[in-house]
């Protein structure tokens, strides 16, 4: 199984995750649960204006795929 999934994610001004949306589904509900899942707990550099931290949107894709 592998696939990538689209997620839209909310960045709030501390780092952490807001509110998460599969915006593009990899066509596996498993895949696209992992995704959620994993990234619920990232921490990312907030967006900033004027020098001040705030909430923002990003779109990450998250990659599933077999090695061989």
């Amino acid at each position: 199984m592998e696939g990538v999934v689209l997620l839209r994610v909310e960045v709030l001004g501390d780092g952490g995750v807001g509110k998460i949306e599969v915006k593009r589904s990899s066509g596996y509900k498993i895949l696209d649960e992992s995704a959620l899942g994993a990234v619920k707990n990232w921490r990312f550099l907030p967006a900033t204006l004027d020098g001040i931290s705030v909430k923002a949107w990003a779109s990450i894709p998250v990659r599933f795929e077999l090695v061989k």
